[in-house]
């Protein structure tokens, strides 16, 4: 295999071949460039139509529900530092513990150096919800905010929510490091995320659903498959 034809670095490298390209050159082709294609969320914008992202920082009172209507987080790629302060926050607020590979939201590093934020879009049929066994019901929708919600008392970790997001979807769902808990599942902190606060870079922002959010769940790979495709014209 030639040094072009290296795989990024990630979980989800897939069968993709990718271009090697400089931080600045991504940066400049994400802002200057023409839209990928509806798969990437947020790529080149800030927060996509209708958006109103959250100022950094900003905090809320525990407990208050910003979001009044189905809702996904979009993601401004050319802002993202991977600094992963958005898992951290995650996993301290849905667990109280700093161990990111309970985060809810990951960050995947390729190379060259591009960092893409991985999360739930939502997606309209849920797959991962018609997966769950029926007896389980271990999953359910959030008919205000639209988010899948875990209730991890119920769940029986028998994973079966992690094959149909892998194989269709953004393949966010994955077993913790202990096995002992899905993470993945984005429930929107009950509608005040908690990521989209603590981003310092305003890379992340909340966005109402104008389609079905299945067309927003890209994998990373094809999500920094298409950014090199968009700089390179290749």
């Amino acid at each position: 295999m030639s040094e072009n034809e290296k795989k990024p670095e990630g979980q989800n490298e897939q069968d993709s071949k990718y271009m090697f390209f400089t931080r600045r050159e991504f940066v400049i082709g994400a802002v200057t460039g023409a839209a990928v294609g509806s798969v990437i969320t947020g790529i080149a914008t800030k927060g996509g139509r209708g958006a109103t992202p959250a100022k950094p920082g900003e905090s809320g009172q525990p407990g208050e529900k910003k979001i009044k209507v189905p809702s996904y987080i979009a993601v401004d790629y050319a802002k993202c530092t991977g600094c992963r302060i958005c898992e951290a926050e995650c996993a301290l607020f849905h667990y109280k513990t700093p161990d990111l590979s309970r985060s809810r939201i990951k960050v995947y590093y390729f190379n060259p150096p591009v960092d893409v934020p991985s999360l739930c879009a939502k997606c309209g049929d849920a797959p991962c919800i018609k997966a769950c066994p029926e007896k389980v019901g271990a999953l359910t929708k959030d008919k205000t905010t639209g988010a899948v919600i875990l209730d991890e008392k119920k769940c029986i970790a028998c994973w079966a929510c992690i094959e149909p997001c892998a194989k269709d979807r953004a393949g966010v769902i994955r077993k913790s490091k202990d096995e002992k808990v899905i993470v993945g599942i984005c429930d929107l902190c009950g509608g005040d995320p908690t990521c989209v606060k603590a981003c310092r870079e305003g890379a992340l922002s909340i966005v109402p659903v104008y389609q079905d959010g299945k067309y927003f769940a890209a994998k990373p790979a094809d999500i920094a498959r298409a950014v090199a495709k968009n700089l390179y014209k290749a």
